[in-house]
């Protein structure tokens, strides 16, 4: 923007309300006007300066076809606005070259920083007006609120509601101005509630870099891939966060935001961009990069994938979406380019910085005025004045416009006048980075060193200790990883917080939890294998996540499963930090605790994928106590059992079996025996049944149900009642006395508050009555399994039960709802890897969804939309509530 170079009045300060405007596609009439593009601009400016000035309102600034301006009193400039509408509207304009200009308006503190405004209301504004279309003129609350009895006439106001502008945290009331003669019907608001999106809500508004803004714009209009290129700190991730907001609403599909920080192995980036998608679960024994194609073909979405650069290996990933997703774009940031043929790079220079022969001017570099914004976040007062201009403009030289690095040393404007800033952060010693960094790179691990050298040394060690967290932690793992050293830990906490060197984010269930920037984490992480401290900090925190993935173990089966589920995906990451951690240091025991407390996370949210991997991986490792080696032989056998190759799970569990039996823990053995028994007899469904197998399995169940009852536990009764059950119908094909021992494992395990097994017991009831032609049973239970595993986003049971109601409603005749019902389980079961629902026992004998025919002309379109339906979708329609919200008479055919 350039300002205006004269004003008939000073600027208005106090209460002030701003107006800015610009042309909707003004690049397309541009193209379209040609030689006639001057003399419309210079028509529209006309209209636009004549409406302001006969108001009242002085123009602050122009830039292209856009124009700020600002009023004493919100009624004049709303009377301006609808003047300059009309003005437009009734202008002659050469066919098809009117101008059609959008009007944004918010009344707000008027704040100056030298001969412009400053401060969020005029970003507010700004972003009012960005969310309007062509002829549209939008006002905030606080206008509204002004002028609502003083409206001209012909003019009417209209509550558009609550909306998300890009850049501000809090949702905004926005009101449209009804202009009678011109248009009122406009689409939906350009705001982020347009289209679906996962973008984080900044903490702050986006400050300048609107050059590089339109560029990478301007490069995805004709690029598959954009990647935003720039060493740590120059804000390549709040540049890309800012384009997604603008743009997002063009893309059918949604904009999607992937934070690769947490990820150090470009093996788990598909999991990591499916997550970010919304899937409840990463894929399971199918590989994820499969699903992922799979997930975005089709689609038009567009994809920012942050913190490239430590999984660049994955670059071949962002090659196949192109492929596989034409429509969709991709906006990379990282240190370096992806290397891939369709990507264009865009290399993110520091910001603008002051002129050294115009400190007048200094406000209109983006440097500054960065520096403005975020002094003004910690001391509201504050203003670049003749006295300071000339020390703020050399110290965010001293930082080379860093972003990051002028965040950090803004904040200590709090306590220091900008002159003593600069006299302590000295330009000529860029900090603790290597020599054979990046300049820029070592400025501003300066600049995060001089941050942390003004804390106590406890303090430092506390920052560096938290460099081991990857994507945050709770305090309750702070504590567990800080404990031993001499602060006060909240203090501490709070001063890193205050330093900019720690953020305080929201956390499941509302617990404190905390996480540092990437960049900041690094550097965190270097100060940390520089004290020396680093292993011990590293097992530290592998023994934290062991201790505590265990607790979460003990509730994952109990009432308040999803609560508990959703704690341990918020730390998945640091779980993933530390297994790796202990595989490459050999620390045996804690992988397999971890490991083994792990397993049902991995199986009811669908990384059983992962699981495995990791599962095996640790099992392979020497030594290691035999209790936390069993365990971890129990886990991976039941993963094995989920993914459906039953064959693969004896031979751990009876590995299991061996080291209890050697331990002597009456409750363990009983745990390995009723595992090893129910994987003989589902195995013999395809290895063949012997009068051996049957003596040595029911023998298995009479041993380990004496130590239940004798110990009166009532869970491992459930397990050998089930367990038992299965084995009747695999080894005798005994359907009735199955059934009843079902019914019977439901008692015992209601009785121990375990939702889980009482789901699966639910689960095997309804199969067995509907083998025993019992449908009306079958459904009755099928409903009462779907209650208690959907609200727990449990897709490996899910894709179960929906496999049933498939099997029941084709069994019944009603192809359509079977064809839907089949194709949302084949597309939950290839997201979750859940391929027991392929296996013999989780069927009806006799009659699979296997005999429907999705190809058929008839029936594939139905197919089809089953398979785009999301876990919610699928079990609503299974309920008897379709995809559209149309009620049926009920779930049964």
């Amino acid at each position: 923007m350039t300002t205006t170079a004269s004003r008939s009045r000073r600027l208005p300060t106090g209460t002030v309300t701003y107006l800015f405007t610009d042309v909707e596609g003004s690049t397309r009439l541009l193209e379209a006007a040609a030689d006639r593009w001057p003399a419309l601009l210079a028509d529209h400016d006309r209209l636009l300066r004549g409406a302001i000035a006969e108001h009242g309102g002085t123009v602050v600034k122009t830039e292209g076809d856009g124009f700020f301006a600002a009023f004493s009193s919100a009624v004049d400039a709303v009377a301006a606005a609808v003047d300059a509408q009309r003005a437009l509207a009734a202008n002659e304009w050469p066919d098809g070259l009117a101008p059609s200009v959008r009007m944004g308006l918010h009344t707000g503190l008027g704040l100056l920083g030298g001969d412009d405004y400053i401060g969020l209301d005029v970003h507010r504004a700004s972003r009012i007006m960005g969310s309007a279309h062509g002829g549209q003129v939008l006002l905030s609350a606080a206008t509204a609120g002004l002028v609502e009895h003083e409206l001209p006439g012909g003019v009417a106001m209209r509550d558009l509601g609550p909306h998300h502008l890009r850049d501000l945290t809090q949702a905004e009331r926005i009101f449209q101005l009804d202009i009678d003669g011109l248009d009122r019907a406009f689409p939906a608001l350009r705001s982020l509630e347009a289209v679906p999106n996962n973008l984080p809500m900044p903490v702050t508004h986006f400050v300048g870099r609107r050059r590089e803004s339109v560029r990478v714009r301007e490069l995805l209009e004709s690029s598959h891939v954009v990647t935003i290129t720039g060493t740590g700190g120059t804000g390549k991730t709040r540049l890309a966060i800012q384009v997604g907001s603008e743009i997002g609403a063009r893309f059918r599909d949604g904009v999607y935001f992937v934070d690769l920080a947490p990820v150090d192995d470009p093996a788990v980036v598909p999991s990591q961009v499916l997550r970010s998608l919304g899937e409840d679960s990463a894929p399971g024994n199918r590989p994820p990069r499969e699903a992922l194609l799979d997930r975005l073909a089709d689609k038009e979405v567009l994809l920012i994938l942050d913190n490239f650069e430590q999984v660049i290996a994955a670059a071949s990933v962002v090659a196949d979406l192109v492929t596989a997703s034409p429509r969709s774009r991709f906006l990379v940031t990282s240190r370096g380019p992806l290397r891939i043929a369709a990507e264009q790079e865009m290399p993110l220079e520091p910001m603008d910085l002051p002129s050294r022969h115009d400190p007048g001017a200094a406000a209109d570099s983006d440097a500054v005025a960065l520096f403005i914004d975020r002094a003004m976040a910690v001391r509201p007062d504050f203003s670049v004045t003749s006295e300071n201009v000339a020390s703020v403009s050399e110290l965010v030289r001293g930082l080379d416009g860093l972003p990051l690095a002028i965040e950090l040393v803004a904040s200590r404007v709090r306590l220091l006048p900008v002159p003593e800033i600069l006299a302590r952060l000295d330009p000529a010693r860029p900090g603790t980075g290597t020599v054979d960094m990046p300049e820029r790179q070592r400025t501003i691990e300066g600049a995060i060193a001089w941050s942390h050298d003004l804390l106590d040394p406890p303090v430092q060690e506390l920052f560096a200790r938290l460099g081991v967290f990857a994507g945050g932690a709770d305090l309750e793992q702070i504590e567990r990883v800080c404990d031993d050293l001499d602060v006060d830990l909240l203090g501490g906490l709070a001063e890193l917080v205050d330093q900019g060197l720690l953020r305080q984010v929201a956390s499941p269930g509302g617990r404190a939890r905390f996480r540092t920037l990437h960049v900041i984490r690094e550097v965190a992480l270097l100060k940390l294998e520089a004290s020396g401290s680093g292993e011990v900090v590293h097992r530290r925190h592998l023994e934290a996540y062991a201790d505590w993935a265990e607790e979460v173990a003990a509730h994952v089966m109990g009432e308040a499963r999803s609560e508990w589920l959703d704690r341990f995906d918020t730390d998945h990451d640091n779980v993933r930090t530390a297994l790796d951690w202990a595989a490459v240091h050999g620390e045996t025991d804690l992988a397999l605790r971890l490991a083994a407390a792990s397993w049902r996370f991995w199986q009811s949210r669908g990384h059983l994928y992962e699981g495995r991997s990791r599962l095996e991986t640790v099992v392979s490792l020497e030594g290691g106590e035999p209790q936390h080696r069993a365990r971890a032989l129990e886990a991976l056998g039941g993963v094995y059992w989920w993914q459906g190759e039953i064959d693969r799970c004896v031979p751990p569990y009876r590995e299991a079996l061996v080291i209890q039996r050697e331990l002597g823990d009456r409750g363990e053995i009983a745990n390995a025996i009723y595992n090893l028994a129910l994987g003989q007899s589902v195995a013999a469904l395809a290895s063949g049944v012997t009068d051996d197998l049957r003596r040595e399995v029911y023998g298995l169940y009479d041993e380990g149900e004496a130590i239940y009852r004798d110990l009166a536990d009532e869970n491992g009764l459930g397990n050998i009642a089930w367990g038992r059950g299965q084995s009747v119908s695999d080894l005798d094909n005994d359907s009735r006395r199955a059934l009843e021992l079902f019914h019977e494992s439901i008692a015992h395990y209601r009785r121990a508050g375990n939702e889980f097994g009482m789901g699966w017991g639910m689960f095997e009831v309804a199969i067995f009555s509907a083998r025993l032609d019992d449908i009306e049973t079958s459904w009755d239970y099928l409903e009462r399994g779907l209650d208690l595993f959907a609200p727990h986003r449990d897709v490996s049971a899910v894709v179960l039960f929906l496999s049933l109601a498939a099997t029941l409603a084709l069994a019944s005749g009603d192809e359509e709802r079977a064809a839907r019902l089949a194709g949302a389980v084949r597309g939950l079961r290839n997201s979750s890897g859940a391929k027991i629902v392929d296996h013999e026992v989780t069927r009806i004998r006799d009659l699979t969804i296997d005999e429907l025919d999705p190809t058929r002309e008839d029936l594939a379109p139905l197919y089809e939309s089953g398979m785009a339906m999301d876990l919610p979708q699928a079990v609503a329609y299974a309920l008897g509530r379709d995809p559209t919200g149309d009620m049926r008479s009920g779930p049964r055919p």
